[in-house]
């Protein structure tokens, strides 16, 4: 988080780049959009969770506890991430 000295500062710079260059300000400012989120890309991170599971209890079926548990952590993480929007720019 930036105090308000270095805040005030950025915002000024910002309006000097505006009002210098408008096509460059437009281009700042609608450069961003949000990633669709597409039906086979939902399904295929769920299978890749459900995957990711059955091969930990596999693995526990095996004797490799440390790795199922390792497993189940990466599918904990992901389907954690499931809902995050990424954006980027274009």
């Amino acid at each position: 988080m930036l105090d308000r000295d270095k805040h005030q500062t950025l915002r000024q710079i910002e309006f000097n780049l505006a009002t210098g260059d408008p096509a460059f300000a437009a281009l700042l400012r609608g450069g961003q959009r949000r990633l669709r989120r597409s039906r086979r890309r939902k399904l295929l991170q769920r299978a890749l969770i459900a995957l990711l599971l059955l091969l930990s209890y596999v693995l526990m079926v095996l004797g490799l506890p440390s790795s199922a548990l390792a497993l189940v952590a990466v599918a904990a993480g992901m389907w954690a991430l499931r809902r995050w929007r990424f954006t980027h720019l274009t």
